[in-house]
């Protein structure tokens, strides 16, 4: 009998939003139907090899479907103006996507390639994209993270997310 492997643990994080943001970075723009091929692209490459790899799929055509699912609404309604692109040459080097699933916003995907990480771009996506939430009346930003993925475990720590206990019952 062969073992399946085992699903990755999942934590869910949130973040209050309080206080003055700064204001969302111009050089970012808001993702479009039209990115959805380089947007998946980009997700396959930043997750391949990370322990969220499961999350793309298993090639770019599935992790361009993930992306396709978030804006048509798979995972909540999408929010285009709190979702931001970072490019560079033309071309998106990073992203955020959020949706509202039950009632609360969501960093449903957050991905920066490769040849791009540990410039803060991931921060400043963050940032932005709290900022547009506080400004539409928002309290909170909630997200998952993989137990094994410490380096964004870490980022989101420092930006003020905490763990919220799961449910059971």
């Amino acid at each position: 009998m062969t073992k399946t492997p085992e699903e990755p643990r999942r934590y869910r994080l949130d973040a209050t939003l309080s206080g003055p943001r700064a204001p969302v970075d111009g050089s970012f723009r808001t993702p479009t139907r039209e990115d959805l091929p380089l947007l998946g692209a980009l997700m396959w490459d930043a997750y391949r090899g990370t322990p969220d790899e499961r999350d793309a799929g298993d090639g770019v055509a599935s992790a361009t479907e993930d992306v396709r699912l978030a804006f048509d609404g798979e995972y909540g309604a999408f929010l285009p103006e709190a979702s931001f692109v970072a490019e560079e040459g033309g071309r998106p080097v990073a992203a955020a996507l959020v949706t509202v699933w039950t009632g609360v916003p969501l960093l449903a995907f957050l991905f920066t390639a490769p040849s791009h990480t540990g410039r803060g771009l991931a921060r400043r996506l963050i940032h932005a994209t709290m900022g547009a939430l506080a400004e539409r009346g928002y309290d909170r930003l909630s997200l998952a993270v993989t137990e094994q993925n410490t380096r964004a475990r870490a980022l989101y720590e420092s930006m003020g997310f905490v763990e919220v206990p799961a449910r059971h019952g």
